[in-house]
């Protein structure tokens, strides 16, 4: 019986391999094994969801195109059952680059074939007769495929139609039947998950023009979400597998299979950096030709900032962003129709700038759904200890004020819009926007954010300063007075006395300002040179420096710290209690001589208050600013922003060996990477995940 030469697979009947590339210079690559076999089954007459529903293959047109990328070029699409072999130069292991045959060719080279495997079996009449024959390529009349023995090898060649000397020194093509075992990276961690749970918008920052140029060896954000997808379900898997060996010596049931996330990028930079936009063409006309690497630093990542700092091209910016979203959790919807009956949740994340786009696309939807909300009634029930939110401020400001506008800058104890301290927490729009996202997320993961940058230029601490006094002005309003006290005390069923109510005399500490979603982190690394905290805005202005709560360390469960981390903070509040002890004698002396200053100071005050209200005849006086000093020592803070947490602020865990200035080179464009990250983010996404509180 006679061996054959590059038959890959000798089963009867051949399933065709699905192959895609880019461009006419790349190499044609498998689909998945999965894909391959929806595609099969539909006999390639019909459209075909493949890449777990983020692409439709269209085997009629020939082309694969991507549900969840707009920005991204379609492929081209065959399938294939013979193929020829080329060497590949860069192999070592001497590896062949498969080409595909097209199908009307493979049809003739299979009948062939088949013809050569009767005519050698037991029963055949030998390989004498089938020698003769060859096909002449379809394709390519200038070549044919014919049967070849060498020894006790045979093999379907590819050689020219006419030979040149006898055929000496032509080249022979072996084909290959078939395309042999290979594998997808991710796609059995893909397949071995349940059903799609969690689907997380991800807002990309600065740079992402520079980012998708080819020579640019940084990934793009495309790219990043497919290696994050690829990293997280991995990782669920291998803990998954962990869990069942656990309850297998146990002899307990399995767990249930984890869920799926979704990675949904939000690509806008190439909606705003039309190169046939004017502005465009102004920058690439005023840009030097000198140092082009370092003048397209400039243009590409430094540009994106000083655009969305312009109220024109903010506008664009979120209005392209929130219609991107519009479409995709509409096509999303459309691909998996059955995924909010079965409690699927939607969240949002921006890195970088895109933290910022998210804050304010977040900004407007609250501005649109509190303006629509329906007015409570008087039976509502009000919660002393968490206080509603306060009457709204102008959050949102427009080049184009409105009558609306000065009605909520009219509002008791908020600045006007002629004020110098008067701020927004929001954007500085031309006019104001209409369209919102369609949902409120259920996470929202800032990384790497200057939203704390953002919110200082606009003037927002005054702002969510003011929220938490008029918050603190309510809640003493409904404080009663001393008789109102002696008559509630003295009334009870029964005619016996009941006790009195206890009422948080405490002052309001944090701002109640808080976005619509149900968690917020503001996520960084402790040396990325472009991230801030948000907390220190939500505190009062009085609270100096030394009493804002340190950030929180990231965990998935918020309490597995690293040992060295733990010795570290054990290390600070050692050096911390020490410091304060040698401090306490030489700060007494001076507290006594600052106390006297203050008290004289406090006297020549008021006097000079007092000359003044006699001389403008009026009773009142300007309000004192009140001071905060120490009022967070030894309390809890909780942060209304954060949602179902208590905190915002949570910085990456450091490393053993740690040099700031070394990460800090690496730390803004690694968080997609981050170890911590990514474990975070599988425990927050996590089926059935409880509603945890820091």
């Amino acid at each position: 019986m006679p061996t054959w030469e590059g038959i890959e697979d000798a089963s009867t009947m051949l399933p065709r391999i699905w192959l895609t590339r880019l461009k006419d210079t790349d190499v044609w690559k498998p689909l998945r094994k999965i894909d391959c076999k929806a595609l099969n089954e539909s006999r390639g007459l019909e459209d075909v969801l493949i890449e777990g529903g983020r692409a439709t293959a269209h085997p009629t047109e020939g082309t694969i195109t991507w549900n969840f990328v707009s920005s991204r070029p379609p492929m081209k699409l065959i399938p294939a059952t013979w193929f020829t072999q080329t060497p590949n130069p860069k192999s070592k292991n001497k590896e062949f680059i498969l080409e595909p045959l097209p199908e009307v060719d493979s049809l003739q080279i299979e009948l062939l074939y088949q013809n050569a495997v009767r005519a050698s079996s037991s029963l055949g009449e030998g390989l004498d007769s089938i020698l003769q024959e060859e096909v002449v390529l379809e394709s390519d009349p200038t070549f044919k495929v014919c049967v070849v023995r060498n020894g006790g090898l045979i093999a379907m060649r590819k050689k020219p139609k006419k030979s040149v000397l006898f055929g000496l020194g032509e080249v022979q093509i072996t084909l290959q039947r078939g395309y042999g075992q290979y594998t997808i990276e991710g796609e059995d961690d893909e397949n071995a998950l349940g059903d799609l749970t969690h689907v997380m918008f991800v807002i990309h920052g600065i740079g992402e023009a520079m980012w998708c140029k080819e020579e640019v060896s940084t990934m793009s954000m495309r790219d990043e979400m497919d290696q994050l997808r690829m990293t997280v379900n991995k990782r669920k898997i291998m803990a998954w597998r962990e869990e069942c060996k656990k309850c297998e010596r146990q002899k307990q049931p399995f767990p249930p299979l984890p869920n799926r996330v979704e990675f949904i990028p939000i690509i806008w930079f190439d909606k705003v950096r039309s190169p046939t936009h004017s502005l465009m063409s102004s920058l690439t006309s005023v840009t030097l030709r000198t140092v082009p690497a370092l003048r397209s630093i400039a243009n590409d990542v430094i540009f994106d900032v000083l655009m969305y700092l312009t109220p024109e091209f903010c506008e664009a910016i979120l209005q392209c962003v929130t219609s991107e979203i519009n479409e995709l959790y509409d096509k999303f919807q459309t691909v998996h129709p059955s995924f909010k009956s079965r409690g699927g949740k939607f969240s949002i994340v921006g890195h970088s700038l895109g933290s910022v786009i998210a804050w304010d696309v977040l900004s407007i939807y609250k501005d649109i759904t509190e303006k629509n909300a329906p007015k409570g009634s008087a039976d509502d029930q009000i919660r002393i200890d968490a206080p509603a939110s306060p009457p709204r401020v102008p959050s949102l400001e427009t080049l184009d004020k409105t009558e609306n506008d000065h009605d909520h800058n009219a509002l008791p104890g908020f600045k006007g819009a002629d004020d110098g301290k008067h701020g927004t927490w929001g954007p500085t729009l031309p006019k104001k926007m209409t369209q919102t996202i369609p949902f409120e997320p259920d996470l929202t993961i800032f990384l790497g954010s200057p939203i704390g940058l953002f919110l200082t230029l606009r003037g927002a601490h005054s702002v969510f300063d003011e929220m938490r006094a008029v918050a603190e002005a309510e809640r003493a309003s409904l404080i009663p007075c001393d008789d109102e006290e002696a008559d509630m005390v003295a009334w009870s069923p029964g005619g016996q006395s009941a006790p009195p109510p206890v009422f948080d005399l405490s002052p309001i500490i944090c701002s109640p300002f808080s976005l619509p979603t149900k968690a917020c982190y503001n996520v960084f690394h402790p040396s990325d040179p472009v991230a801030y905290r948000i907390e220190p805005l939500l505190l009062p202005e009085g609270v100096s420096n030394n009493d804002i709560p340190p950030p929180m360390f990231l965990s998935p469960d918020g309490k597995s710290l690293r040992l060295h981390v733990k010795a570290r903070q054990v290390g600070d509040q050692i050096f911390k209690q020490f410091g304060s002890l040698s401090n306490l004698f030489e700060s007494t002396a001076q507290n006594a001589a600052a106390a006297a200053a203050h008290a004289d100071a406090e006297a020549a005050r008021k006097m000079a208050n007092m000359e003044t209200e006699k001389k403008d005849g009026s009773a009142q006086s300007s309000p004192l600013r009140p001071n905060f000093e120490g009022c967070i020592r030894d309390r809890q803070v909780a942060f209304r922003l954060g949602g179902r947490t208590s905190r915002v602020d949570f910085q990456i865990q450091p490393g053993v060996i740690d040099n700031e200035y070394l990460s800090a080179v690496t730390a803004h464009s690694g968080y997609f990477s981050n170890d911590d990250i990514i474990d975070f983010i599988i425990f927050e996404t996590r089926s059935g995940a409880e509603d945890n509180t820091e």
